[in-house]
């Protein structure tokens, strides 16, 4: 039996692409078709920008959600632990917001308004799992979004009235006033405490998880007087506070 020519291969080859490129179109005609008529958004790739559509899929990944049923409040838990910034209490960092999770996984499971839709699957209220395109869409993704909320760097609250509050809670304060005038920090822990909206005998964890997230506000507005308050005020943190 003779072998095929190259130009037979080169033939085959070609179709195969053709026949590729045809699904392709098929795909995104039909995703077209369910978001005009069903008003199903196509799913998209993640956002550059931080977001809890694209932090929640993650933290169930994470979590093991490609295998097994996650149930919620794991879901959250993890969620919590790359993004506590995001997902704290206002006036407990170290705790996650049960509220701002479950507001998050109702957005990403919103049929109307989701364009993330397939990526998960529920069993019952409380147990969610990775659909196959989820896992996917996971793993061609996987760079951007370890890099985005699997980092050591700081992910930012979700909303720019956040930064606009903690930017004038800081600068109202009694300890900021005086390190403006004096040019050092001459204010008690109780006083720090007190424009940072947490405890004097919080744990350092908390301490710093407060001065990073005024961190990412001030940096996000340019106001570079007000990091060298934070940075002056993580110095004496770090010299007051026992780990």
């Amino acid at each position: 039996m003779r072998p095929a020519s190259p130009s037979i291969f080169s033939e085959r080859a070609i179709s195969r692409a053709k026949c590729h490129s045809s699904r392709l179109r098929l795909y995104d005609r039909i995703g077209q078709i369910k978001e005009l008529v069903l008003g199903i958004k196509p799913v998209r790739p993640p956002s550059d920008d931080h977001n809890n559509a694209d932090l929640l899929i993650w933290a169930l990944y994470l979590a093991g959600g490609g295998d097994r049923w996650v149930d919620v409040e794991e879901l959250y838990l993890k969620a919590f632990e790359l993004a506590p910034v995001r997902l704290s209490w206002r006036t407990r960092p170290d705790l996650p917001d049960y509220k701002k999770c479950a507001k998050a996984l109702f957005e990403l499971e919103d049929p109307k308004r989701s364009d993330h839709l397939g990526l998960t699957t529920k069993n019952g209220a409380y147990e969610r799992r990775l659909s196959n395109q989820g896992v996917e869409w996971c793993e061609t993704h996987r760079t951007l979004l370890a890099s985005l909320y699997s980092s050591t760097d700081v992910v930012p609250s979700a909303s720019p009235q956040d930064d606009a509050r903690r930017i004038r809670t800081l600068t109202l304060s009694t300890a900021y006033r005086q390190w403006v005038e004096t040019g050092e920090l001459t204010c008690t822990l109780w006083e720090l405490a007190e424009a940072f909206r947490c405890r004097a005998q919080s744990s350092k964890t908390t301490w710093f998880v407060r001065l990073d997230e005024n961190t990412v506000a001030a940096r996000r507005n340019g106001d570079q007087e007000l990091q060298g308050f934070i940075d002056a005020a993580r110095e004496l943190v770090n010299q007051e506070v026992d780990g």
